[in-house]
């Protein structure tokens, strides 16, 4: 029995679930995370900068375009469609921090609530 074709298959499958895993391990969503959640021990993080009301609109911006990208992105983990409504929110009320409207800061503290969207789509 020739096992050839089971084997070219089987490696097919892994090559493309690891280029698919390092696509999403360097896509809009880790890139979003990166630049607005992470921050060197010695800087703030832009979310909490702009939760404070000292980020710049220039890093509002960055963060809008950033959350924006993440919407066309596909949930990692879960539902999609659930996926697609945490982050339309989280644009939502990042929309209104750079328009800055009144009570747009606590609309992005309640969107940009990390443990809601990590248990459910945060791959382990």
């Amino acid at each position: 029995m020739n096992t050839q074709p089971k084997l070219l298959t089987v490696f097919l499958a892994t090559a493309l679930t690891a280029a698919w895993a390092f696509a999403a391990e360097d896509g809009p969503i880790k890139k979003a995370m990166q630049t607005v959640h992470k921050a060197p021990k010695t800087e703030k993080k832009l979310s909490e900068k702009i939760i404070e009301g000292t980020a710049t609109d220039e890093e509002k911006q960055t963060a809008l375009a950033l959350y924006k990208a993440m919407a066309d992105a596909k949930a990692p983990k879960g539902d999609d469609a659930a996926f697609k409504a945490k982050v339309a929110k989280l644009i939502s009320a990042t929309e209104e921090l750079v328009a800055k409207k009144p009570d747009a800061i606590a609309h992005y503290k309640e969107a940009v609530n990390c443990k809601a969207c990590h248990s459910e789509h945060k791959p382990n």
